[in-house]
């Protein structure tokens, strides 16, 4: 089913077979979704998965990156650990050792995984090859 969403700052209608992906407009080029509005992130997120090891109060954990930036991280942890928000995960990324807060956390029951947002603090991909 196509859906016809309104642009945000255009006010044109452009059409999507979700309202959650975030898409561009096709008249004034902001990227935005039809159920959260215009995407509010200030820098592009390379979607890449890289596997990593993360380290959250000296228990080890398997994780592969979603997608990063230069100051944040979306990573995917085996398990579904439980993480409170605001505390620190450490990874290391190839050679690249980063400290990370959690900014969001969201568990999928069926496959076993927690999906999290984090906001880097130090460190950086410096080695990785994007």
């Amino acid at each position: 089913m196509i859906l016809r969403i309104i642009c945000p700052k255009c006010n044109k209608d452009s059409y999507s077979s979700s309202v959650e992906n975030f898409k561009p407009c096709p008249y004034c080029g902001i990227i935005f979704s039809g159920k959260y509005g215009a995407d509010k992130r200030k820098e592009y997120r390379k979607n890449k998965e890289i596997p990593c090891v993360c380290t959250y109060k000296d228990i080890q954990m398997e994780a592969t990156t979603v997608n990063f930036s230069n100051t944040g991280i979306g990573l995917k942890i085996f398990g579904m650990p439980s993480f409170p928000l605001g505390d620190i995960l450490e990874l290391k990324l190839a050679d690249s050792p980063i400290k990370a807060e959690i900014k969001w956390v969201t568990t999928s029951h069926d496959e076993a995984i927690s999906l999290t947002g984090l906001k880097i603090i130090n460190g950086s991909f410096n080695s990785i090859e994007l």
